[in-house]
């Protein structure tokens, strides 16, 4: 529960308060944090890294009861033009890092949504296979705007276990796991 969350970070030592912030998942930690009063929260703030400052600052700017306050930015994005090959070594390369490896994003030069695309379908291609040769431009997505409300009715409509979150220009930000709604 939130409240015991915020008395054990009141009495634990700071190194170890620092330690758990920084490994929790952004989403959590935003759950958390917007919580908290303004000294705890600045505290708290304090003691999160360079990187996952400007996560959680990011995320507790968007409006209180938006998906963007929900989604993970740790999620795997690739290009059309990679090849299968490419796209399995930076998955191996960075999947540690991520909330779900089940589907892959595609993006653009600008990081704009094209696609998104099951890892098997990537499992079973041909190594030598452009990314661009596999997908099919049918994805849902959710603005980080919307409201979770929005949300649980996009997921009940689709047979996914994250939705991809952009922005009005198609700015992939995240994405929202249906556990997080």
């Amino acid at each position: 529960e939130t409240n015991d969350q915020k008395n054990l970070l009141v009495i634990l030592p700071a190194r170890l308060v620092q330690l758990i912030l920084n490994d929790m998942s952004p989403d959590k930690r935003t759950a958390l944090l917007e919580e908290c009063d303004s000294d705890l929260l600045n505290k708290l703030l304090k003691l999160l890294t360079l990187k996952e400052r400007e996560v959680a600052l990011s995320l507790l700017g968007y409006p209180e009861n938006s998906i963007g306050r929900l989604m993970t930015p740790d999620y795997i994005a690739v290009r059309k033009e990679w090849t299968i090959k490419q796209t399995l070594d930076y998955i191996r390369e960075n999947g540690t890092n991520t909330e779900t490896l089940n589907v892959i994003y595609i993006i653009d030069d600008k990081g704009h949504l094209i696609d998104d695309i099951k890892v098997r379908e990537i499992l079973i291609a041909d190594v030598d296979t452009p990314i661009e040769e596999i997908i099919d431009g049918k994805f849902d997505s959710l603005l980080v705007t919307d409201d979770e409300e929005i949300a649980i009715n996009a997921f009940k409509k689709s047979n996914h276990v994250a939705l991809p979150i952009t922005d009005a220009n198609k700015l992939l930000l995240g994405i929202i796991t249906i556990d997080d709604v």
